[in-house]
């Protein structure tokens, strides 16, 4: 039976004491448990985002700049950031709710820049690898375009010459991930990039996951392929803050290479009572806290504490790497460019969705990977005091797969 609204309200003790009762049953992240969802950076930079949101809880974003000059201020102040961290001296952005508005609104950009530029196209097509987001798809249902996915290579990166085949005289953009969601790794986007370039393309780089930790990883000494605005031909750039930015839930940029790319972005009317409205982001009312929370971790922590962060989950990283590598019938897939990492089954007697129950019955939430079967980590700070005991289940979850008769049925997606 649904349930209906009290006749009185209720004391704070009480409500506190329930809502804490329908957290019993979520998944145990504070203790490593849970493979994503969750970008944690300490105890301290949560209490930073916690007292910077409530001072602006109240205010609206949509009103940043006009009523609330305040709010402008900061958000100016994460794009310059943002801008500097991806080297982009004449980028221009905004900040929006999450990855999804930034790649939804990148496509915005895009379609219109299309209408624009190549008015001869009536049904516009975007060319994406088949590890890009879903939000993509999920875009063009919304924008009226077509994405046509092209198969990886082998080393789980884009295939920039299969992508350059299935170009076709409808094809506005082109888009590569920095790094993709399901494998961790950087597409070349400076092949890409060439293709843009010789095409007349616009090329969006989703960089929603490692945008704003990989160039700290390249400064560190890691190998990390150029996928920002120092590659000619990248026109837009989707970076979350509330991933390796740290900042609060439902906080992300999105940047391009110059203000007439991002002038394609807002929506502008004029035909209601109330004369001119324009606005670049999906939602009229947005959160002043998140902008607030963004801002404010960002300058907690600096370019010194990006590194210092960065410096110990990398390390931390490269021994889940080995550690897994270690173990006799996986292997991780390609060559992880940052703190997402994913792994499959190296001998065929290993059953992965096998594998990924044990996890699961040993108290481990699984990113399961379905294609091919594997699983998918992306590491954060709760995920280093439980290394050991994550290698030991796994070690023996996959030595139940080789001992296992029936196996487990092939597992959807967790994502």
């Amino acid at each position: 039976m649904r349930k209906t609204l009290p006749d009185d309200g209720r004391g704070w003790q009480a409500i506190e004491r329930e809502m804490l009762e329908f957290r019993k049953d979520d998944v145990d992240w504070r203790n490593g448990r849970m493979p994503f969802q969750i970008w944690y950076g300490g105890d301290d930079i949560f209490d930073v985002q916690k007292k910077a949101y409530t001072l602006f809880m109240q205010e609206n974003g949509g009103g940043a700049g006009k009523a609330f000059k305040s709010l402008k201020a900061m958000e100016d102040g994460v794009i310059d950031f943002g801008a500097g961290i991806l080297r982009g001296p004449d980028a221009v952005g905004h900040i929006t709710s999450g990855g999804s508005e930034s790649i939804f609104v990148a496509m915005k950009a895009a379609r219109d820049w299309g209408r624009a530029n190549k008015p001869a196209i009536k049904d516009p097509e975007v060319v994406v690898p088949f590890s890009g987001h879903p939000t993509f798809n999920r875009a063009a249902q919304y924008l009226g375009l077509t994405i046509k996915r092209v198969p990886v290579g082998k080393d789980f990166r884009a295939d920039v010459p299969a992508m350059a085949k299935a170009i076709t005289p409808n094809t506005i953009a082109l888009v590569g991930s920095a790094v993709c969601f399901p494998y961790g790794v950087i597409d070349p986007i400076e092949d890409l990039a060439k293709v843009a370039r010789d095409r007349d393309l616009w090329l969006h780089v989703d960089a929603c996951v490692a945008g704003y930790q990989a160039p700290f990883a390249r400064e560190l000494g890691y190998p990390v392929p150029d996928f920002d605005f120092t590659v000619p031909g990248v026109t837009s750039i989707s970076a979350d803050l509330h991933k390796y930015g740290f900042g609060a839930k439902g906080t992300s940029t999105v940047l391009y290479r110059n203000a007439d790319f991002e002038k394609h972005q807002p929506f502008e009317f004029t035909e209601w009572p109330m004369g001119h409205f324009s606005n670049p982001n999906v939602a009229s009312t947005r959160p002043g806290g998140s902008i607030a929370a963004a801002w404010a971790v960002m300058n907690y922590l600096g370019r010194d504490g990006y590194l210092k962060l960065n410096k110990r989950l990398m390390g931390m990283r490269d021994q889940y790497i080995a550690g897994i590598n270690g173990i006799d019938g996986i292997r991780i897939n390609g060559t992880p460019h940052s703190l997402i990492i994913t792994y499959s089954a190296s001998s065929p007697d290993v059953d992965m969705n096998v594998v990924s129950d044990e996890m699961g019955a040993r108290g481990w939430w699984i990113g399961r990977l379905v294609q091919p079967p594997g699983i998918m980590l992306g590491l954060s700070l709760p995920h280093e005091p439980v290394r050991e005991e994550y290698l030991d289940h796994l070690r023996a979850s996959v030595a139940k797969s080789r001992t296992t008769k029936t196996k487990a049925k092939a597992a959807k997606a967790s994502y």
